[in-house]
């Protein structure tokens, strides 16, 4: 069963090492060096991704317009991929979406060399808007 918990101290060790590990793959997509900060803001959400218990990834939704939520980080453990988490997880966090006050569509953010993550979400039925390489 996979499901979304909204993150909480006892998830931090782990989620701040996927975040590094997040920012890291995406600084190699875009072959430059990042540095960045997460701070939590009151218009972001971050859930921590449980499966059958055991947290194995973060989902970070940020309101970008009075209208629309915006999933901009999701990160699956490397050897729990493949196994259908991250759909999963996209659906929970369009249904958590669904919850504010206000919202009516989502959109996803994602870099253009992130090629496996573009397959899944046109898979998923998300079209591309814009792309910027």
């Amino acid at each position: 069963m996979i499901e979304l918990v909204l993150y909480n101290d006892r998830y931090r060790r782990k989620t701040l090492q996927r975040i590094a590990a997040f920012w890291g793959f995406h600084s190699g997509l875009v072959g430059i060096a990042e540095e960045e900060s997460f701070e939590e803001e009151t218009s972001s959400r971050l859930f921590v991704i449980l499966k059958d218990g055991a947290d194995v990834g973060f989902v970070h939704l940020h309101r970008i317009g009075p209208i629309v939520m915006q999933l901009e980080d999701l990160f699956v453990d490397e050897p729990m991929r493949g196994q259908g988490i991250a759909t999963r997880a996209i659906a929970l966090a369009e249904q958590e979406a669904q919850k504010v006050e206000g919202i009516e569509a989502m959109t996803i953010e994602v870099v253009t060399r992130n090629e496996a993550a573009l397959h899944l979400y046109h898979k998923l039925g998300y079209d591309t808007m814009s792309m910027v390489s």
